[in-house]
């Protein structure tokens, strides 16, 4: 059998999704974990989302629209996005992995940040690609550095705003700089997975650049503040030839009946989304003044979770485990030294808050 795998695959490192409560609780016997790892939404879905869930089982039997017309119209709507510029996707990695199978050869290259979401790297050397890694410059895209690393097969530079696992932003200037910076051949892909978070006045709004730009393809996803992560639904913004292209090779019926209902009426709930943006603008600056009365110090957040500094306590994550929280360990994103932490709930983020201070002597 080994004979038979290609030599990218044989070589592709399997994407670690962390550590599950059920895991925890068979291998520590700690069986009231608080999984505070993947940056879900707390809230869980809207109730309109659900409710549409319900009413589209009755069409279980059927097919979905392969064309997820209905959704990409009401995207369309309330971005002013073209419909005809818009593809569905099972989760945005559905959509990275896309851009490599349309666009990517061996020996193509694709820059990135490091760290960065790995799911980037995965597509690209699915296809055989060359991924370049850039190193970040305090916790930030290095985004003249990543232009520099631009060459002859480079395909596509792929820039994460905001960024896992950081959680810091590219600025106006910067988005500017790279596109003016690449070449006309080259593809600029802004993935947004936690847009909907950013607080800061002054990020750029990246459809003003997208509507004048054929080379950008701007991914976003309903897995984080919409809390739809267990329905896979994502999508894709980009020029009319690059989504014919993601259309030659994407599965017919991608994206489930159910998926679909529930995304559409996800976009009609605004008091949802405003209540999940207030619930986290509240946990983070709550987890800020934790994190400094504690010692820990952290990497400011556009998004759902704060990167923080093991500090004096090099075993943090497996301490915070014992005590039956569940975060994600620097190690495995590519940051040793650090914590992702999402932020959570009011009870998850005093359990949180608890378990920091016992651990830093403060409880």
């Amino acid at each position: 059998m080994e004979r038979l795998l290609r030599g990218e695959v044989r070589d592709l490192p399997v994407y670690s999704p962390g550590r599950s409560p059920e895991e925890v609780a068979r291998e520590l016997g700690i069986p009231d974990c608080v999984k505070m790892a993947s940056n879900e939404n707390p809230l869980g879905p809207s109730p309109l989302a659900v409710e549409a869930v319900r009413e589209a089982l009755r069409s279980a039997h059927l097919y979905p629209d392969a064309q997820c017309l209905r959704l990409r119209e009401a995207l369309s709507e309330r971005l002013g996005v073209g419909v005809d510029r818009i593809l569905v996707t099972h989760g945005a990695d559905e959509a990275f992995d896309l851009l490599a199978y349309a666009f990517l050869e061996r020996g193509d290259r694709v820059v990135v940040g490091d760290p960065t979401f790995s799911s980037y790297e995965l597509a690209a050397r699915t296809m055989g690609a060359e991924v370049v890694k850039v190193p970040l410059r305090d916790y930030r895209q290095d985004v003249p550095a990543m232009l520099r690393a631009v060459e002859g097969r480079t395909k596509m530079v792929v820039l994460c705003s905001p960024l896992n696992p950081t959680g810091t932003t590219v600025s106006a200037e910067e988005l500017e700089e790279a596109l003016s910076g690449l070449p006309e051949d080259v593809l600029l892909v802004l993935d947004e997975a936690y847009l909907e978070y950013v607080d800061d006045p002054g990020h750029p709004d990246s459809l003003r650049y997208f509507a004048a730009d054929p080379r950008m393809v701007i991914t976003r996803t309903f897995s984080k503040i919409y809390g739809l992560a267990g329905l896979r639904v994502g999508y894709a913004l980009c020029s009319p030839p690059v989504r014919e292209a993601l259309e030659k090779v994407k599965l017919p019926f991608n994206v489930n009946r159910l998926a679909q209902a529930a995304a559409e009426a996800a976009l009609r709930d605004e008091a949802h989304l405003e209540r999940s943006r207030e619930m986290n603008r509240r946990g983070k600056q709550a987890l800020y003044r934790v994190l400094e009365e504690c010692g820990l110090s952290y990497v400011p957040t556009q998004a759902n979770f704060i990167l923080v500094r093991n500090g004096e306590h090099p075993d943090l994550f497996m301490q915070l485990l014992r005590r039956g929280i569940i975060v994600r360990d620097g190690t495995a994103l590519g940051i040793p030294g650090h914590v992702r932490i999402t932020i959570g709930d009011e009870e998850q983020n005093r359990r949180l808050e608890a378990a920091l201070r016992d651990i830093c002597g403060g409880g």
